[in-house]
């Protein structure tokens, strides 16, 4: 007989609570209004992420400014507060400590050390007072000196609303090249603006401006200005007027980085939909105006309490148009961006960012929705719980994702990178019996479109999943009630916008942005001056040594269980027995087990499937390209060898029963 998991607790009680929270989050504290006519629709707030804030038509101006505090407790306005640590650090590995190299000095050894692991002076001065005493190494007295710590006190200055920090990005640059000469001669630039909540106890928040270079992906986020108030920059001029004119002077000279001039070009904006809404200076997403893609004009569903977006086929905005102000109540401000050189007010400000619409917006909005009933009427029963937990313990997930899957039930605990997990890895499976024939078919249109977005090798798939998306859209309010196509699902409509002017989604995503985010919040010591300390730690880490590292791939890496195989910056193969899989290109699925190098060529050895089947139960499409099923009695006991060339993918294993393997790309590592 199975055991009952323990329904007390404090874990078990923070999972409920976080629960609730979100479904009060999601769909409002009330659920008092019944079904509409559609018998699978709901009429309850919409569960997007974006469409949080619920209000009517004569609320929007007053309640879009509030949005910003929706998960923040109001108890006080005491400064010497506790940090809010988030836990966003599975976005990036960058926090790990770096094993020192043997001819690395001691001085930055420590150092580099003190940095990764966020150690304040006070400790640092106290290990420095220990190693002048009991060793001969010649050390600074003062951490000040060594982690090289800029007084920045005197670069703030006040603006409305608060206080703003701005190194500027000609600063940051320098700083972070010095004298390396750039491996590129042209820097497109990405920038990333959102609010970053401080403190649980008080309004006090970062608005930081971040950088990133598209085309050398190893160069970290910079951060080349922050903003430190209440609520959000008052003046949107003061706040962007100093990017705006510094890059204007960039695009047209272009930055010398160690006697090598680099061309700069803007570009894209990224941000989430209050952020974006907020640099354009137009209406936020709860406005009947609210798309910043075309002119589809909202309707508010007075019971449900929301606005939704009926139609796909509205006339796009243009550059030119909402430059003339053409828009009407579209238009909130004047922004500073309107300034900038060669920028596409339009096309270079984009929607589709993997973590907010599609992660943490979409794919949370159906799976909360789902499992609660509140957008298809029932709810899962334990039985289907049960189930679905189950074959997520199944997952073999590779070492890429620093996570496991957690219980079904604890969605309200799941972060974003989980829903990235669930959609690509094991929604397909996992709903394939739980949804109704209709609502699975429905669901795999969002399935097959997001994931030939998700890669280069599916470009020539890209129409079609644009078709897919928006038949998604427009079934979506035939299924679930036209009131639930808010600001989020009718987004979907302009995805394929931005992928064919950008390329996959990952070249969109906010995530490696929000791990930054994770670690300036992670550097404040309290709240005391926390703009001069956040603009200090800045400073400390743009000054760390730069060690050059591995990057000649491919390469193997010996260690105690046995090889590891550096394929490419996405691909690596560990010497272990699960989540070690990958699909050759003439079709061999394998189980990698070692690799040798003789001279300059690289042998594979790994045992393959002697047959395999494409998974025709779940979704007859050529977008299911690449995911097979295979039976555990036909993996080979035989090694064969196999060339680096010879790879086409990582794969992610589903053990479905004890005889049967699904396998599914690793959608980051899919190689030409």
């Amino acid at each position: 007989m199975m055991k009952r998991k323990r329904e007390t607790g404090s874990s078990y009680k923070i999972a409920q609570a976080d629960n609730k929270k979100l479904e009060a989050e999601l769909f409002g504290e009330s659920s008092s209004f019944g079904m509409s006519s559609n018998p699978s629709a709901i009429n309850e707030e919409d569960i997007c992420v974006h469409d949080l804030l619920v209000c009517g038509p004569q609320d929007v101006d007053q309640e879009e400014h509030n949005y910003d505090w929706i998960n923040i407790e109001e108890i006080d306005n005491n400064e010497d507060c506790e940090i809010i640590n988030d836990d966003v650090s599975e976005i990036t590995l960058e926090n790990a400590p770096d094993s020192p190299k043997e001819d690395e000095p001691i001085e930055e050894v420590i150092r580099n050390w003190a940095l990764k692991t966020y150690q304040t002076h006070q400790a640092l001065n106290s290990l420095l007072a220990i190693l002048h005493a009991r060793t001969e190494f010649n050390l600074p007295k003062d951490a000040r000196t060594l982690l090289r710590t800029k007084q920045c006190g005197k670069e703030i200055v006040p603006i409305a609303g608060g206080e703003f920090w701005y190194p500027g990005v000609r600063s940051v640059l320098h700083n972070y090249f010095r004298d390396v000469q750039p491996t590129v001669n042209e820097f497109s630039l990405n920038f990333f603006i959102d609010g970053l909540p401080l403190h649980k106890s008080t309004r006090k928040q970062f608005w930081p401006i971040l950088m990133s270079i598209h085309e050398m992906p190893e160069v970290p986020v910079l951060m080349v200005g922050n903003f430190y108030g209440q609520s959000k920059p008052k003046s949107l001029d003061e706040y962007l007027r100093p990017l705006v004119e510094e890059l204007n002077e960039l695009i047209d000279n272009g930055i010398k980085i160690a006697k090598k001039t680099i061309k700069i070009i803007i570009r894209a904006f990224i941000a989430d939909a209050p952020a974006r809404a907020f640099i354009k200076g137009v209406a936020y997403f709860n406005h009947k105006l609210g798309c910043q893609r075309c002119t589809v004009e909202g309707q508010f569903n007075k019971k449900a309490r929301v606005m939704y977006f009926s139609k796909i086929d509205a006339p796009r905005r243009t550059d030119e148009e909402f430059r003339g102000e053409k828009y009407g109540d579209h238009h909130r401000e004047r922004t500073p961006l309107l300034h900038l050189k060669t920028i596409d007010i339009i096309r270079n400000i984009i929607i589709a960012d993997v973590l907010h619409l599609i992660d943490f917006g979409i794919s949370r909005t159906l799976i909360v929705g789902w499992k609660s009933g509140k957008l298809i009427g029932r709810s899962w029963s334990s039985e289907t719980l049960n189930y679905i937990n189950s074959l997520l313990q199944k997952v073999e997930i590779p070492p890429e994702y620093h996570r496991k899957f957690r219980r079904i039930e604890d969605t309200g605990l799941w972060k974003a990178i989980e829903y990235h997990m669930f959609l690509h890895y094991a929604s397909f499976i996992v709903l394939k019996n739980v949804l109704t024939e209709m609502e699975y078919k429905h669901y795999m249109l969002y399935f097959c479109a997001i994931r030939a977005f998700s890669s280069e090798i599916y470009k020539h798939f890209w129409p079609e999943a644009d078709r897919l998306l928006k038949q998604f859209v427009v079934e979506y309010g035939v299924i679930y009630g036209e009131h639930r196509l808010t600001s989020n699902v009718h987004s979907l409509v302009h995805v394929f916008e931005d992928v064919d002017k950008f390329g996959v989604l990952k070249n969109m995503s906010s995530y490696r942005f929000e791990g930054t985010l994770f670690h300036v919040k992670n550097s404040l010591r309290n709240g005391h001056q926390v703009l001069v300390q956040a603009a200090n730690r800045i400073s400390e880490q743009s000054s760390k040594s730069r060690t050059a590292r591995n990057n000649s791939y491919p390469y193997l890496e010996h260690v105690k269980k046995g090889v590891v195989l550096h394929v490419n910056y996405n691909t690596t193969f560990y010497p272990t027995s699960q989540a070690n899989w990958f699909l050759t290109k003439d079709n061999y699925i394998v189980q990698y087990c070692r690799a040798t190098k003789v001279g300059s060529v690289i042998n594979i050895y790994g045992k393959a499937f002697d047959k395999i089947i494409s998974p025709d139960k779940y979704c007859s499409s050529p977008l299911m390209e690449d995911i097979y099923e295979a039976e555990v009695n036909d993996l080979s006991t035989q090694e064969m060898v196999f060339l680096i060339e010879d790879i086409k993918c990582k794969l992610v294993a589903i053990k479905t029963d004890d005889s049967n393997y699904v396998f599914v790309p690793l959608i980051d590592t899919l190689m030409k």
